[in-house]
């Protein structure tokens, strides 16, 4: 599905839920207040475009967020090919203890006092 279609899906989704709730407080605080029909007709016309209003700004914020998914995809595949551009065979592998974090594991200013010295395992 492109990307028009998944933000017109979740604007629906959000302002079918916004606006039933919306026009029901409208409804039911202006009944309560005994206003006569014709003022509950005139704010519930003015809640429909009110909610129309929030529905083209959520969906632009939708499209926004697709943009940045599809975006951010394509970067993290360049991102990861860019750091391991040699078969997966050619990289370090895990040791007995953990992940390989460089060519030099016999000590360092990051092992804390006490801790036991690591060594690559071949």
């Amino acid at each position: 599905m492109g990307r028009f279609p998944k933000a017109l899906v979740m604007t629906l989704l959000i302002m079918e839920i916004t606006a039933i709730v919306a026009l029901t407080t409208v409804w039911t605080s202006l009944s309560e207040l005994h206003a006569s029909q014709v003022i509950i007709n005139i704010a519930l016309g003015l809640s429909v475009v009110g909610l129309g209003v929030l529905a083209v700004m959520v969906f632009c914020r939708a499209m926004a967020a697709e943009r940045r998914l599809e975006n951010s995809v394509d970067l993290d595949l360049v991102a990861a090919v860019e750091l391991f551009p040699e078969p997966a065979s050619a990289r370090p592998a895990l040791n007995a203890i953990g992940p390989v974090t460089g060519p030099n594991l016999s000590g360092g200013v990051l092992l804390a006092v006490g801790q036991p010295v690591v060594h690559r395992v071949e």
